[in-house]
């Protein structure tokens, strides 16, 4: 049994490892996911300090309310005009990436490994085609890219994490059917997403009403926090995506500006508390992340008699990845000014919190093969990272050497 005090105490480390590593990374533009997985594998299962049986009720809860947070921040800082000016490349390159990663690698793993068609569409929904936004933006500031070039990774970061959730839900209903008829599934799914559009919109214009009128109390944070898990929980009950919902309650609050235009009978500014939410709601996400990917480290699961062939077959994966990357940034950007940045938007692959959270979420839904989807999506964020880390070094030296190599 561990003691309060050693839980305390591993809180404040983590706590304090994360914004050491946010700091450094900043600097850097070296991944401090791979820091925070590497303490989980050797608090967990190399040591076996904090044991993996206890973690496994909770992981599934922190996985959705992980995947609420961060749905949610997503929303935030998806500006909608923004989205539509520079949306139609980063959309192409975002259904490019995601859709080639997933055929292949659902390819790959059903007719190589064997495994059920089913659990091969939602492995491949995890790692498919995600760019973490969380380590991109960031990347983009660092290397002080031009604006296109910013605006397109920002976009894709935020849409094909928002995608692959989508598409692994569709894919993860489909397998708790369990029906031969894809039709019956499909035509839930439909519903499910519609009923969660519907209730989104619904709430959203309410809310930024709401908000209008709390503005000027303190907890306006922790109403905001309340609003998004009743609204889970409500669209869940009447069966539609309770993610769906809480994505567009982001959007709603990051673009509240917009709807009112569109609602020109009512004209207010709650700008401050807009600020005060996403700065706040920042630091939560950044809390949230940080402990996620200790998590995932407690759980992962070494087998020392196939640590080799996973290392093997995570390097099977990322080549899959890089190859559908390589394709989809050469078509995206073909004809404009980002065709010249392609190598570099070739090498941003870094995945994070959207694979993980989802591999957690698989697992604690007891699909058979969960376990080995946690152990391939850890090689594959490391893997990523370390691409993306020398992506970050290759662009600053060659800024350095030539800085008319940089983006405009």
């Amino acid at each position: 049994m561990i003691s309060n005090i050693v839980i305390f105490l591993f809180v404040t480390a983590i706590t304090f490892v994360g914004l050491g590593g946010e700091i450094f990374f900043k600097k850097t533009g070296i991944s401090y996911y791979l820091f925070l997985i590497f303490i989980g594998i050797i608090l967990g299962p190399i040591f076996n300090i904090i044991p993996r049986g206890p973690l496994m009720p909770l992981l599934g809860l922190f996985a959705t309310f992980t995947l609420i947070m961060v749905l949610f921040h997503s929303g935030m800082d998806m500006k909608i005009k923004e989205v539509l000016r520079g949306s139609p490349r980063s959309l192409l390159q975002v259904i490019l990436y995601v859709s080639l990663s997933i055929i292949i690698i659902t390819a790959v793993t059903h007719f190589l490994f064997k495994w059920d068609l089913i659990q091969s569409l939602v492995f491949g929904s995890i790692i498919g085609g995600e760019t973490t936004a969380v380590a991109i933006i960031p990347i983009t500031r660092t290397l002080n890219l031009g604006q296109k070039l910013t605006t397109f990774l920002t976009l894709e970061s935020i849409i094909n994490s928002v995608l692959l959730i989508v598409v692994f839900t569709a894919f993860l209903k489909l397998y708790k059917t369990g029906v031969a008829n894809w039709q019956t599934p499909i035509f839930t799914l439909a519903t499910n997403f519609s009923i969660g559009i519907g209730i989104g919109i619904v709430l959203s214009i309410g809310w930024v009403f709401v908000l209008r009128q709390i503005k000027d109390y303190k907890y306006s944070y922790v109403f905001t926090v309340g609003l998004l898990l009743g609204t889970y929980a409500l669209t869940e009950e009447l069966h539609g995506s309770g993610l769906i919902s809480v994505l567009i309650l982001g959007i709603a609050l990051g673009n509240y500006k917009s709807i009112l235009s569109v609602l020109r009978r009512w004209q207010f500014d709650i700008s401050d508390l807009q600020q005060e939410l996403t700065k706040f709601q920042g630091e939560i996400s950044f809390l949230m992340k940080t402990f996620f990917f200790v998590f995932l480290g407690l759980v992962f699961v070494i087998d020392p008699a196939k640590i080799f062939f996973n290392l093997l077959v995570g390097f099977g994966f990322l080549a899959i990845l890089l190859f559908t990357r390589w394709v989809a940034s050469r078509v995206s950007t073909r004809n404009s000014e980002l065709y010249k940045d392609r190598n570099l938007i070739l090498l941003l692959c870094a995945q994070g919190v959207t694979p993980a959270t989802l591999s957690i979420v698989a697992l604690n839904d007891g699909l058979p093969l969960a376990n080995t989807f946690i152990n391939f999506t850890v090689y594959v964020i490391i893997l990523t990272n370390i691409v993306t880390t020398i992506g970050t070094v290759w662009f600053t030296r060659k800024a350095k050497q030539n800085p008319s190599t940089q983006t405009q």
